[in-house]
């Protein structure tokens, strides 16, 4: 478990240490500040864009793009209200004092109920051929999807630069609700089952009321520096967010204010993830994973070993942590130190997923998806019949893979 692994597709190792051009800022986006710079120079930051997300010009990514399906003319816009409750969070203040609301472990959401008995009930699919093909595609969106969750009521959301959320019932191709938002929707996090937060890159994140005959704006809670990238729950009172200000925010639900900053990394927080023990992890472009004690706001352990930004997270079922980064490869931990190294995608890797109890899916900037075998680590199959960047992989709780591309197509795998 211990020795390095490779992908059949490619075998040889490849120099961590040359340019990796997924890494490289845009002209556009050259002013992207260190969170150093940020510290100095707090009273000047501007939203900026970061690199966790295809290294394109944003603005034009859809000049050339083909038209929308002739159903979304008739998805219904839901309209902001109760905007004026906002002002009742904004400019939030955090507290290293204890609060008694916080609970030493994290509550399971029916989501991941459902997505783990799904995993456990898929685990039968080594005993035939891995064979996963598309069998439906179609896009959607005006930019870039670049988030993609399941909710409770087994619908799916996505979030785009476009400023929209978009959800979607898994048997139609056109979305039932399409919400407006303030800014380009960075990360999405259902709380709780009709709750919706909405990271963007604004500096805010957003809650939502959703249901199927209203849909509400109730606050926006106020307090990063630079736009947010990645939110998680912490448990039933707490949620937790990520940014290119480098911190991380704890945030009381309930009382709709801040609790808590984590400060030890040193770059932009790129991922998050609450773990089975109720810490947080987390990944940034400081290259490093921590874990956190956030109710005491405690550092408790770092990872290193990514050459590049770490990008992406995930803990399986058997407790190890993986991760993703731009330096190309895929790493295992366990307790804190890396298990194995898998090799084989090209560019930067975006998004993993578990998807059976033996097998994991990986999406990268080099516009494949690969499924892997956890038994051996080993590459198992190669998705790469699209061209464009996988920026999002979901396993829904139907049994289906759910795919997002840098173009605004989305798809959908099945083992056959």
């Amino acid at each position: 478990m211990g020795q390095l692994t490779t992908c059949e597709a490619c075998s040889s190792k490849k120099n961590l240490n040359n340019e990796n051009e997924d890494n490289k800022i845009p002209e556009n986006n050259q002013n992207l500040l260190s969170s150093q710079q940020i510290q100095n120079n707090k009273s000047q930051i501007q939203t900026q864009t970061p690199n966790n997300i295809p290294n394109e010009n944003i603005n034009n990514s859809l000049n050339n793009s083909t038209h929308l399906s002739n159903n979304m003319n008739n998805i219904p816009e839901i309209k902001k209200s109760n905007i004026s409750q906002m002002n009742n969070v904004s400019s939030l203040k955090h507290s290293n004092i204890p609060n008694p609301l916080a609970q030493a472990a994290p509550i399971e959401t029916p989501v991941s109920l459902k997505v783990s008995n799904t995993i456990k009930n898929n685990s039968s699919i080594m005993n035939t051929s891995v064979n996963f093909r598309c069998v439906k595609s179609f896009q959607s969106h005006n930019d870039i999807i670049v988030c993609l969750i399941e909710l409770s009521n087994g619908y799916f959301a996505t979030g785009s630069y476009d400023t929209t959320i978009n959800i979607w019932d898994i048997n139609k191709d056109f979305p039932v609700f399409s919400i407006p938002t303030s800014g380009k929707v960075i990360c999405l996090l259902e709380f709780k089952p009709g709750i919706l937060l909405c990271g963007t890159d604004n500096k805010e994140i957003e809650m939502w009321t959703v249901n199927e005959k209203d849909i509400n704006q109730v606050c926006s809670f106020q307090g990063h520096l630079l736009w947010v990238n990645c939110l998680t729950k912490c448990n039933d009172n707490f949620f937790a967010s990520g940014s290119n200000d480098s911190d991380i925010r704890i945030w009381n639900y309930s009382e709709k204010n801040a609790y808590n900053v984590l400060k030890e990394h040193d770059d932009c927080v790129l991922a998050l993830i609450t773990l089975k023990d109720g810490k947080l992890c987390s990944g940034s472009a400081d290259l490093t994973i921590k874990i956190w004690d956030w109710e005491n706001a405690t550092c408790i352990a770092t990872m290193t070993g990514h050459k590049s930004w770490v990008k992406c997270l995930f803990q399986l079922l058997n407790g190890y942590i993986v991760s993703g980064a731009d330096d190309k490869t895929i790493k295992v931990w366990d307790n804190n130190n890396c298990i194995a190294t898998l090799f084989g995608h090209k560019k930067s890797v975006r998004i993993v997923c578990q998807i059976s109890e033996n097998l994991i899916a990986s999406g990268s900037f080099d516009k494949t998806i690969k499924i892997w075998d956890i038994n051996n680590w080993n590459c198992v199959q190669t998705l790469d019949e699209y061209s464009s960047k996988v920026i999002c992989l979901l396993l829904h709780s139907s049994g289906y893979l759910i795919s997002a591309y840098n173009d605004r197509t989305i798809k959908f795998w099945k083992n056959q």
